[in-house]
């Protein structure tokens, strides 16, 4: 009987998680880790920084151009995102710095069509 109890969880499911575009059926549970990363105080502030003017930033140019930021968060954060695979960390003579690897590009111009609809509705 739990058997079947854990077929029919799993049954509903695979339907809660897909979403119809008219097209085809999109699944939410593979994307749940980036999207919970990207709620995430500051990521989408850090990857949106990043990603302008010319792909790439030293940590006090990512905190200075988030105000009111905090450098622990930030410096999670970019732990975070680089673990993620969304940022990449080089380390050469001059110091550190932060780009977004291809993936990472991806993920900013995917929040764009979201964040434009956004500016046109009223908060919550």
């Amino acid at each position: 009987m739990n058997s079947r109890k854990e077929e029919k969880r799993v049954e509903n499911r695979i339907k809660a998680c897909m979403i119809d575009d008219g097209q085809r059926k999109v699944c939410i549970d593979p994307a749940l880790p980036i999207m919970n990363l990207l709620g995430k105080k500051y990521t989408m502030m850090i990857i949106g920084v990043i990603g302008n003017e010319g792909n790439r930033k030293n940590f006090n140019e990512i905190l200075s151009d988030i105000p009111l930021s905090s450098s622990t968060i930030i410096s999670r954060r970019l732990k975070d995102l680089v673990n993620a695979g969304i940022v990449a960390r080089r380390v050469d003579p001059e110091g550190v710095t932060y780009s977004l690897t291809n993936f990472g590009l991806g993920v900013r111009e995917g929040m764009l069509p979201l964040l434009r609809f956004l500016e046109k509705v009223e908060p919550i």
